[in-house]
């Protein structure tokens, strides 16, 4: 196993330079920085702080941002982040944004945690089998995941109970009597994407219908992707009645789809979102959709991740359930 000695030698410095790269401290150029890392990830040095770590902690958690411009102005990362650092805080821990930039998430997060400046890391958007989480992993970063459970990721997660407010939602549209039902859904690897489609189909079938595939559009995570996935649907030879989408930002999209073709929400087509967003309340008409608790999520992911810094058992796997809000953007189909 390699040493601090040993990194020092073949980055040409001192032990001491290799400690100051690693803990933050002191002054350093970048080029030297830049040497001692390039030398750390060559020997897949580990620094000791489990050891260092019996003594004293940084008592911080990270978040490290998505990339893009919305930031902390998304409303439903705000929430979210209010829950994790009003759950932290509580703990006696701080919490850490730090903005991606052009580096891959898992780096940065592995940087912060080697230098000392966090304990572990929450990690947004879980993947199926999700690299970011297997690369922090594996160099013994601690981490949490915000997406389903069970998805195949190797850290533990806390997500939404998809499946089940899914069901809620397809089962509200067909005891108003529509039989062609839509989805636009989000893309197969994002964690959260199979469990929504699963309660779905499940609700489908449970009220004697079955799922058309033609009817289930596989779309990104913005508005202008819902607005592509309802114009293909639109385009159907017969299009549905009604239609689920996985999220808000996707059904707004879909809101514009449906007033460019000169059809009437809850009228023409019966609309449900997911999420909550606060424009979801204002749009026209009101969206009928999926309330995510966010800000107990974030506490949720707040409290496992504290358990794992602290070596403490960490809770059970947890999906927080959806609450169906229901708006004008739903009624029976027309001429029902």
């Amino acid at each position: 196993m390699a040493t601090m000695k040993d990194v020092a030698e073949r980055a040409h410095v001192s032990t001491a330079t290799v400690s100051y790269v690693l803990n933050g401290t002191g002054t350093v150029t970048l080029a030297t920085r830049q040497r001692v890392l390039s030398a750390v990830a060559a020997l897949n040095y580990q620094p000791n702080h489990a050891a260092r770590s019996l003594r004293t902690r940084a008592r911080t958690l990270g978040l490290v941002l998505p990339p893009g411009p919305a930031g902390l102005g998304d409303p439903a990362l705000a929430e979210l982040v209010a829950g994790l650092s009003e759950a932290a805080a509580t703990s006696g821990y701080y919490l850490l944004l730090a903005p991606s930039g052009d580096r891959p998430e898992y780096e940065l997060g592995a940087d912060l945690a080697r230098t000392g400046r966090v304990d572990g890391l929450v990690l947004l958007d879980l993947r199926c089998d999700d690299q970011r989480a297997a690369h922090l992993v594996a160099a013994g970063v601690r981490c949490v995941g915000a997406g389903a459970p069970d998805a195949g990721t190797p850290c533990p997660a806390v997500g939404l109970d998809l499946a089940q407010g899914a069901a809620d939602a397809t089962r509200h549209l067909c005891a108003l009597g529509h039989t062609r039902i839509a989805m636009i859904a989000l893309p197969t690897d994002l964690a959260d994407s199979e469990p929504f489609y699963q309660g779905f189909v499940a609700a489908l079938a449970a009220s004697g219908r079955e799922a058309d595939s033609a009817l289930i559009v596989e779309a990104g995570t913005s508005q202008d992707d819902g607005f592509a996935a309802m114009q293909e649907l639109l385009a159907h030879p017969e299009p549905p009645t009604a239609c689920l989408a996985a999220s808000d930002t996707l059904a707004f999209g879909a809101m514009h789809a449906l007033r460019d073709a000169g059809l009437e929400v809850g009228r023409d087509l019966a609309l449900i979102g997911c999420g909550d967003l606060p424009l979801a309340a204002h749009t026209h008409p009101a969206l009928t959709t999926l309330r995510a608790p966010r800000r107990a999520m974030g506490a949720a992911l707040a409290h496992c991740l504290i358990a794992l810094v602290e070596r403490r058992p960490i809770p059970p796997a947890t999906r927080l359930p959806l609450q169906l809000i229901i708006r004008k953007s739903t009624a029976p189909p027309p001429g029902a």
